[in-house]
């Protein structure tokens, strides 16, 4: 118990990352669509406007809104309520997964990413890192970027301190990826039940929610000052 506490934070990252992962991959087996992010729905929106399918630009247009709503809801519970935001999370992706798996097969492939848009909108919110790395746990385009540039540094001028943060971007894009592969068997065995498997990783996430509240707060702190510094460079 002791080795979790002290390393709770990139536990509790890497749990995060392994939940984006598996649900990144079961939207796609068994959605053909993504619902950690907007890029392809807006682009889809776009596509079907000028006239490539019309009919499903209402139900993209509804998930792009359901998306805005589930960062609307971090941000309102984050400066107007004194909620655990990581807790919060935790339990609407426990929620999301649930409905997931009762949405019917035959439903029209948008609207059975639906839960997707919200619950990893608010995940994307909550869950951005550790140890002042920014770090999604639901896409990986920045994290590959990240990976790159510190492995570049580590080789070039020998830096342990971009060694480490070449290791943290590892270790994040591992379990991702890794999840996303156990994706494809969980669905291929259990279909669209296959979204109750995040709960392996939920669990013991919603647990470690509970420990040392106030240096989770710091960690907060040291984050938001990180990312001041970064967007005044």
């Amino acid at each position: 118990m002791k080795t979790v506490k002290k390393n709770k934070e990139i536990i509790l990252h890497s749990l995060m990352c392994s939940v984006g992962g598996l649900l990144a991959g079961y939207a796609i087996l068994c959605r053909g669509n993504l619902g950690s992010a907007q890029t392809l729905n807006l682009i889809d929106i776009m596509l079907g406007i000028v006239g490539r399918n019309r009919e499903e630009v209402i139900f993209r247009v509804f998930g792009a809104v359901i998306y805005i709503l589930g960062i609307e809801s971090y941000i309102l519970i984050k400066e107007k309520t004194k909620i655990n935001l990581r807790r919060y999370s935790v339990v609407t992706d426990m929620a999301g997964c649930v409905l997931l798996a009762f949405i019917p097969p035959e439903a029209e492939h948008v609207v059975g990413i639906m839960p997707l848009f919200y619950i990893l909108s608010i995940q994307w919110s909550v869950f951005r890192g550790t140890h002042g790395h920014n770090a999604s746990t639901v896409f990986s385009t920045n994290n590959l970027y990240q990976l790159a540039h510190a492995a570049s540094y580590a080789v070039m001028k020998k830096s342990k301190s971009e060694l480490i943060r070449t290791l943290y971007y590892l270790n994040t894009l591992f379990w991702f990826n890794a999840n996303v592969a156990l994706s494809y068997f969980l669905v291929e065995r259990f279909g669209m039940h296959a979204s109750l498997f995040a709960f392996i990783y939920l669990v013991p996430a919603y647990i470690i929610t509970f420990f040392d509240e106030k240096e989770h707060d710091r960690e907060a702190r040291v984050q938001k000052e990180h990312e001041r510094i970064r967007s005044s460079l």
